[in-house]
């Protein structure tokens, strides 16, 4: 099985092509303003250094977030579309979900955070054994801190979000507390492409037609999006 993998939900857009559970390739890019210009071209460009074609894939694996809405909004878009056209199955993943399955060590708790906006994040926990135990939510630092004042496990933090706000939690957590290394801090393909396989191979996937991001919370009319 060949497959696509996109998320855009971050300002470092991830992209792969794998084979089975296995990454063929994968590319990472920075963008600001110009995914929409960058997005298409780029695929096309990963295609044709492993010597493919769109018409040669079997599924398309979408990152749905949280993260940005206009990047989710291009993403979703570009996927939903090479699916329908190809007519290939489609599976969604959240971003969270990828982010702890390619940090995870098999020890200690994932809290995955995407920088949302000066004190808040996008998050999520999951057990050693990768199973998510609370829902996604977009909540301060403060927040965040209150819910593992509870808890007295081993937490590996992952992210943007809990890179910026490192100082803060490690100094409320103290050793109950680290941080994975940054090459974590955005989804890797590697993860989504594993992830998205087993649901297609399982024969759990999505509606190209109907399949929309995780936005957690409703865009700000008017508003310049920070994590934008």
């Amino acid at each position: 099985m060949l497959t696509l993998a996109i998320d855009s939900s971050q300002d470092v857009c991830s992209l792969a092509i794998g084979r089975d559970c296995a990454v063929v390739a994968e590319y990472h890019f920075a963008h600001k303003m110009n995914l929409l210009r960058r997005l298409l071209p780029n695929i096309d460009n990963l295609l044709a250094d492993c010597s493919l074609s769109k018409s040669d894939l079997d599924a398309v694996i979408l990152g749905t977030g949280p993260g940005s809405f206009t990047g989710l909004r291009i993403g979703a878009t570009t996927a939903k579309s090479l699916a329908y056209v190809l007519g290939k199955p489609i599976a969604g993943i959240g971003t969270l979900d990828a982010m702890a399955h390619g940090a995870a060590n098999g020890d200690s708790v994932v809290c995955p955070m995407i920088f949302a906006r000066v004190d808040e994040v996008y998050w999520s926990v999951f057990d050693s054994s990768g199973e998510r135990v609370r829902d996604y939510a977009v909540s301060t630092i403060g927040q965040v801190l209150d819910y593992f004042s509870k808890d007295e496990s081993q937490v590996l933090f992952c992210g943007t979000g809990a890179r910026r706000n490192w100082e803060v939690i490690s100094a409320n957590m103290g050793d109950a507390a680290s941080i994975a290394p940054a090459w974590t801090d955005y989804t890797r393909g590697a993860a989504l492409i594993d992830l998205g396989v087993r649901r297609i191979m399982a024969g759990d996937v999505d509606d190209a037609m109907t399949l929309t991001p995780l936005y957690v919370r409703k865009p700000m009319v008017g508003k310049v999006e920070v994590s934008d």
